[in-house]
């Protein structure tokens, strides 16, 4: 036991001998810090208790409600009482590496040593498939061959590149982590109410910084809280929407009207038209999986009802894209550009060209991490606000074929497939309203974080690793609890050789 080893003489007075050396020298040179020996000490002692779920939930609902400093929230404007937790969090001043990182990795050992030690204060949690642990392999190693073919032969940029595959990087990580903190389908519950509260949260911070400070000011502002904030909106909408869908009562059809009125004021005063993209996805991929039930019948006959009347709503709304009309607007938007009528092309569209050339130099390896995307035409210089811009378009699915090559993409992106495949399997054979719900919502992350990939940078965003990382475990769980991918333990017990047998039990040759 970890309490018995620091309980040795020797170690705790070696222990207690360093932190009041440490607090005697701070308290010599800075006065102010005198405390955090102690502290730090007490936290520790206090974190070597707890449960690893409880810490790992409050990481995840750290991570996921807290400002998310490094992509400027509020255009940098406006520091709302999350942003020094925030900043804590992803951005820690003279460290290379953020709280986060050290955070998950930190509780990474703490597992390792409970185990080595046999330790039993948490259960011992369900096995990966299989093909999610090679997929899971596989991303960190295309990393380090990215980062030898960019950075060693080609000589790229090292420092760029750690932001290109930083985030990346620790999606397996954080699912090594989940999936050893939590328990299976019992924890959706708490995930979900993390997740619904963080939209809250951030919804109701986004229309203050907007209607209190923006506008009296006179200033105009293209987004809220930050763009990433649009995959945390959707999956929260995903959270209420499947659960009442599967299981449709009284309590969680209010519950639905009332969390999806607060996380649509949220993306209305955040302005981002991929988040109403991506939530129209969902529904979409939503409604083809999901069997049908009586109320996927009472949905399909009044959108039958309705079919008549929504090519004219389109022919309005694309001539007059404002009042009712605005989500036609906002599709026309993203389909034919908001520059097209004054004969330009817009900046993606510009963007997009230069990444697919870049891409067409080398298309089976790429040019690897550490270089930036060929500009052919010249985009308007935004190095004021992004100094680092060549080298990460706003397409990451571009961009990861640009510097991968099919090679490099097909690495970095199998993950999601297999993901997407272990969550569709696990719904159709979950039973529970709950688990079905779950791999719902496990696939809901999956589209949104693939489509904000292709119309933003998700793929070096904190938001986009964190759902995913959850949504990857959450599916991985769902799987080997309703046997939609059997875990070696299962398969041994379907296949063993019953007594008085000459044939393995289930064949049936």
């Amino acid at each position: 036991m970890i309490q018995a080893f620091l309980s040795r003489t020797p170690v705790f007075m070696s222990l207690l001998a360093l932190v009041v050396l440490a607090t005697v020298g701070l308290i010599i040179f800075a006065p102010a810090l005198a405390i955090l020996p102690v502290g730090g000490a007490v936290f520790l002692w206090w974190v070597c208790r707890q449960p690893l779920r409880t810490l790992t939930l409050a990481v995840f609902a750290a991570a996921v409600t807290v400002d998310l400093v490094p992509e400027v929230p509020y255009e940098g404007e406006w520091q709302s009482p999350l942003y020094f937790p925030g900043k804590l969090l992803f951005t820690v001043p003279g460290m290379s590496l953020p709280l986060i990182d050290l955070a998950v990795v930190g509780l990474i050992g703490l597992m390792v040593y409970r185990r080595a030690m046999g330790i039993k204060i948490d259960p011992p949690p369900l096995p990966i498939p299989k093909p999610l642990v090679l997929a899971l392999l596989v991303l960190p190693a295309t990393i380090l061959w990215l980062q030898v073919w960019g950075i060693v032969i080609n000589g790229g940029v090292a420092r760029v590149a750690k932001v290109q595959w930083h985030q990346m990087l620790a999606i397996p990580l954080m699912v090594m982590l989940f999936n050893a903190a939590l328990r299976g389908p019992k924890d959706f519950h708490a995930l979900g109410r993390i997740i619904v509260t963080a939209c809250c949260t951030k919804a109701f911070l986004g229309a203050w910084f907007i209607v209190m400070i923006a506008r009296p000011r006179g200033l105009y502002h293209e987004y809220a809280t930050t763009h990433a904030d649009s995959m945390l909106y959707v999956t929260g909408l995903a959270c209420v929407i499947w659960s009442w869908m599967e299981e449709p009562t009284r309590k969680h059809f209010w519950r639905m009207v009332v969390v999806c009125s607060i996380i649509f004021m949220g993306m209305h005063y955040n302005d981002r038209r991929i988040a109403y993209a991506s939530f129209q996805l969902v529904l979409i991929f939503g409604y083809f999986v999901s069997p049908w039930s009586g109320m996927k019948r009472k949905l399909t006959r009044i959108a039958l009802l309705l079919s008549p009347i929504i090519p004219f709503y389109i022919a309005v709304g694309w001539k007059n894209p404002s009042g009712i009309f605005g989500p036609v607007g906002t599709i026309k938007s993203m389909l034919v550009g908001e520059n097209l009528a004054k004969g330009q092309m817009d900046y993606r569209d510009i963007e997009n060209f230069d990444v697919v050339h870049t891409w067409n130099r080398n298309p089976i390896l790429g040019t690897g991490w550490g270089h930036t995307f060929d500009e052919i035409l010249m985009l308007p210089d935004i190095s004021h606000a992004f100094a680092d811009y060549l080298y990460h378009p706003h397409n990451s699915v571009l961009g990861m074929f640009a510097f991968g090559g099919v090679v490099g993409f097909s690495g970095l992106w199998l993950w999601i497939p297999v993901g997407v495949f272990l969550a569709v399997r696990a719904y159709h054979r979950a039973h529970e309203p709950m688990q079905r719900a779950g791999g719902l919502v496990a696939l809901s992350v999956f589209v949104v974080y693939t489509q904000q990939c292709f119309g933003d940078m998700a793929s070096i965003s904190w938001m986009g690793s964190v759902l995913s990382a959850m949504a990857v475990t959450c599916a991985s769980k769902l799987a080997v609890v309703t046997n939609a991918w059997p875990s070696a333990l299962e398969a041994r017990k379907e296949f063993s050789v019953p007594e008085n047998s000459s044939s393995p039990a289930g064949n049936l040759v």
